[in-house]
């Protein structure tokens, strides 16, 4: 695992309601945490202009020269951290998905599986808009670095993992291993038609979703509605059985 890739250490203490959408803005605030190491706050400044030029030019990596300009140092305080600007950039990206998990996996207390589903969704499809720059990144370097498509594959994995043992306790008996299998499918369905819709309208700019959910929040109904009838048949397999016949 490259320097700087890992768990992001202590979140913003604020609300969600309140914490920074672009993640430029969280890297400012990490960087100003006088808690963290001087090294670890000048990485986190460099990633915060990279990922604030990213907003501007959409999957366009700056040079180190801008970069070093823009940050005010030397050129050694740039390979003191990174070797290149792939590994500046593959750094941004992992440090962006595991925080955007992080705030996707917030719990605030007992919901029913429709709103925990609108929940997550909402806050992917925010971070998405106000970020559609940084995931343009992600899917250009991922055509040249497997490392970022393993962690990328890695992270839907483990998404997978959580949201079969929710559903599991949520009906109270565990999966056959056919039914496992199943729901796992289809759950990796669901997340690469979340990405791709995601994609397409955010990055792309595709006109017909653009009309139809003109708003993160629309999408991210729209795409809930998707999940829980993907889902339903695997959290209540009893139920639906019985409203078939």
């Amino acid at each position: 695992m490259r320097e700087g890739v890992g768990k992001p250490g202590s979140e913003p203490e604020c609300g969600e309601g309140s914490a920074p959408l672009f993640f430029e803005e969280v890297l400012a605030m990490w960087s100003r945490e006088r808690t963290r190491p001087k090294r670890e706050r000048t990485r986190y400044m460099l990633l915060s202009i990279v990922a604030r030029h990213l907003r501007a030019f959409p999957g366009k990596l700056m040079t180190v020269e801008a970069l070093l300009d823009e940050a005010g140092l030397s050129r050694g305080t740039f390979y003191n951290h990174f070797k290149d600007m792939d590994e500046c950039a593959a750094v941004l990206v992992t440090l962006f998905f595991e925080h955007v998990t992080y705030r996707r996996s917030a719990t605030r207390g007992p919901r029913s599986s429709y709103d925990a589903i609108l929940d997550a969704n909402t806050v992917y499809c925010r971070a998405y808009e106000a970020n559609a720059g940084v995931y343009s990144l992600f899917s250009e370097l991922a055509t040249r670095d497997p490392e970022v498509l393993r962690m990328r594959e890695r992270m839907n994995s483990e998404w997978v993992e959580r949201i079969i043992a929710v559903v599991a306790r949520r009906r109270g008996h565990p999966f056959t291993e056919g039914e496992r299998g199943k729901f796992e499918g289809v759950l990796r369905l669901m997340i690469a038609m979340t990405i791709e819709s995601l994609r397409e309208r955010f990055v792309h700019g595709d006109a017909l979703l653009c009309r139809s959910f003109p708003t993160a929040d629309s999408l991210a109904k729209a795409l809930s509605d998707q999940w829980y009838k993907a889902m339903a048949e695997f959290e209540c397999p009893t139920r639906q059985a019985t409203d078939a016949n």
